[in-house]
């Protein structure tokens, strides 16, 4: 648009607004209420500036959850330092959120504190990342700018660079012709200089007020979505390029291909699917592993029976299962497959070399765990030792997930009263002896345990004498609400362990693409010119 089309565009926009406005005003000038109305101005005025000076404190914006569900130990403490860096962005002045060096200067700060919070080690933040990696970032960062623009923005696509210079100096004017109209106001009428007094001292203050929480706002939004990239980046889940990643991304939100979907900045923006990344997102359902392991005689293959809803798993007193089995765990409204690992159970007395490797192996395989105890028994060291184990080979892999661990106290049949068999037992808020009893295993339970897990579920398990409480009430919806936390545990995995395998292949397959292409333009240029 050029700028009389842009100042036409305006002025049909304004003017019906403007005659509304002078008509209304000459109303009240007519019926006498114009005198009282106007001063409901500066009152109005001061109350929102003493509101705005109690307000003015910005908070940090969240993260969306979405993003979020993937993110390993190290990310969500990398996210930390985000948010703190939001809060001393919200501190500064609009004058320096307004100078453009402040983003860049921003965006190294950022690499550093990321950097030094992936590598400690490292003297440089970027030395260990490679140019597609950077590139990526770029890119990312670009597509959700102009998302945001078309989205929250009218006519951005239409405005040129000139334009914009041109409403940058649309405060000047306005301020011009604000004290123009206040001088004309106050010569016609001496009493419009208290309202000029108001105006100066309480909308002047509010107004630059809102200038700058809005500037802190999208600084803060600037930050937020920068140190999101910045954190993939470091988690070397960019090793792909921006498509890829864009890609996986779609798969990890489960976003079909029929249409748009939903952008990684949580602002509900809309990006297209390509061709070539909607076949990648029709893929089939990813298959969740979820083992089972716990202490011998915790009930686990007896859990595994109630679940399947028919005896697939082997039941014994004694440690049956020599090797890990798997089967196939149907889930009501759950588009994933589910893949159950029944392990070895160990010994309340530690778990020994052999046990210990299947169910650490298992677990390491697994995308969640259930950890079964027997209600009765007191004895958590191999649990809590077998958890800590598991934690410590994952802080060595901290590009990996670690699988979110669900506690199943089982056999609350047989805690006292151990002939009170009336379920449903409301533990929760118990009313009954054998309620209490259970609620104080599940808290113990907690109490040792809790630092590594999401939470806990009682169950009954003894098909063979009718008692099975829990399972479908407690378990099953507690699985189905970590089931796309698991979802996540896994595509991470596959990702690192895609980048890993094509890492040389993608070196072959480029070698060979660029031998092409030099080969043709070497014909061409050796062709006998007609």
């Amino acid at each position: 648009m050029r700028r009389w089309q842009l100042v036409l565009v305006a002025t049909l926009l304004l003017l019906p607004i403007v005659a509304i406005a002078g008509f209304g005003a000459w109303q009240l000038w007519q019926s006498g209420w114009w005198f009282w109305l106007a001063w409901s101005l500066p009152f109005c005025w001061g109350l929102g500036w003493l509101l705005a000076r109690r307000w003015k404190v910005l908070q940090p914006i969240q993260w969306p959850d979405t993003p979020k569900l993937h993110w390993t130990p190290q990310d969500e403490g990398a996210s930390q330092l985000i948010v703190r860096e939001q809060e001393r962005v919200a501190q500064l002045t609009a004058r320096e959120l307004l100078q453009p060096a402040f983003y860049t200067e921003e965006v190294q700060r950022l690499a550093a504190l990321l950097g030094a919070h992936y590598r400690p080690k490292s003297a440089s933040p970027v030395d260990h990342l490679s140019v597609l990696e950077l590139l990526a970032v770029v890119q990312l960062s670009t597509e959700d700018l102009e998302t945001w623009l078309r989205t929250y923005v009218p006519g951005s696509h239409l405005v040129t660079v000139g334009q914009w210079k041109l409403l940058s100096k649309a405060p000047g004017w306005w301020q011009v012709a604000s004290n123009t109209a206040w001088a004309a106001s106050i010569v016609m009428n001496p009493l419009n200089l208290g309202r000029f007094l108001a105006s100066r001292y309480a909308v002047d203050p509010l107004s630059k007020q809102l200038q700058q929480n809005l500037l802190g706002t999208v600084a803060m939004l600037f930050v937020r979505q920068t140190g999101f990239y910045l954190i993939e980046l470091n988690s070397g889940r960019l090793r792909g390029g921006a498509a890829e990643y864009r890609a996986w991304q779609r798969k990890l939100a489960g976003d079909s291909p029929a249409g748009a979907v939903r952008s990684e900045d949580g602002t509900g923006g809309k990006l297209p699917v390509t061709r070539e990344t909607a076949a990648e997102t029709a893929s089939e359902p990813v298959t969740v592993t979820i083992a089972v392991v716990g202490q011998v005689k915790a009930g686990k293959s007896s859990l595994i029976n109630c679940l399947l809803g028919e005896e697939q798993a082997i039941v014994d007193v004694l440690p049956a299962t020599a090797a890990v089995q798997r089967y196939q765990l149907p889930l009501p409204e759950c588009d994933e497959r589910l893949v159950l690992l029944d392990t070895p159970g160990y010994s309340d007395a530690g778990a020994t070399r052999e046990q210990l490797a299947a169910a650490k192996a298992a677990a390491q395989e697994a995308d969640l765990m259930l950890l079964v105890l027997e209600a009765r028994s007191p004895a958590r060291a191999a649990d809590r030792d077998l958890l800590e184990r598991l934690a410590a080979w994952y802080a060595e892999q901290p590009r990996l997930k670690p699988p979110p661990v669900l506690v199943v106290v089982n056999k609350i049949d047989l805690l006292n009263p151990p002939l009170d068999w009336t379920p449903p037992y409301n533990w929760q808020e118990p009313s009954r002896p054998k309620e209490q009893n259970i609620r104080g295993a599940v808290e113990y339970a907690n109490e040792v345990l809790g630092k590594f897990t999401e939470g806990a579920v009682a169950t009954a398990t003894d098909r063979e004498r009718g008692r099975v409480t829990g399972v479908s009430d407690q378990l099953l919806p507690a699985i189905a609400e970590l089931v796309d936390e698991a979802r996540a545990t896994t595509l991470v995995k596959a990702l690192h362990r895609r980048l890993d395998q094509d890492r040389w292949r993608a070196v072959w397959r480029q070698v060979r693409d660029a031998g092409r292409n030099w080969h043709a333009i070497w014909q061409a240029l050796s062709q006998p010119k007609s």
